[in-house]
């Protein structure tokens, strides 16, 4: 019941198993970026060629199942992302309004950049805009997110035993 009141950081194996599970995330994270970069690249154009295709380049569109495929893996992976990394913040210090806006930020940026491509494939490339800024709104909060649980790990009140 003590670890339900004051969070799986408040035991020094809990605090063990965070530590990881962030640094897990943080390896995550960057290779999330690097994976970006590689795939759909930093730029409206690149990104525009990733989804709608590029017949000088031998590249197709985005197929509907292709899209679906990793839609149906996304909802999953992220929607179980946003719950740990969510309730995890519940734990933490902060002031309650500060959470409301990181958990609303993460929320719509994982919407964005989930539903961005098949905006982008189906409804027209202005939508690349939509998947760069929903992806780099999605990074930054996930760091910002990870930096505030890290120091909520190792403040002096977490350590406190209750």
């Amino acid at each position: 019941m003590r670890v339900m009141m004051s969070g799986p950081g408040s035991r020094p194996l809990g605090r063990t198993i965070l530590l990881f599970f962030y640094g897990y995330f943080l390896l995550h994270w960057a290779t999330g970026i690097f994976m970006f970069r590689e795939k759909l690249g930093f730029s409206y154009d690149s990104v525009v060629r990733y989804y709608l295709g590029d017949p000088e380049m031998f590249m197709n569109p985005r197929s509907f199942i292709g899209l679906l495929e990793v839609t149906h893996f996304h909802l999953f992976a992220m929607g179980l992302f946003f719950v740990v990394f969510s309730h995890l913040l519940l734990f933490s210090p902060f002031r309650e309004g500060l959470k409301g806006v990181i958990i609303r930020l993460l929320a719509v940026a994982i919407l964005g950049d989930m539903a961005a491509g098949w905006l982008v494939r189906y409804a027209g490339a202005p939508f690349a805009w939509l998947k760069l800024g929903a992806f780099w709104l999605l990074q930054g909060t996930s760091l910002l997110l990870l930096l505030g649980l890290l120091l909520s790990l190792f403040s002096k009140d977490r350590h406190k035993s209750t």
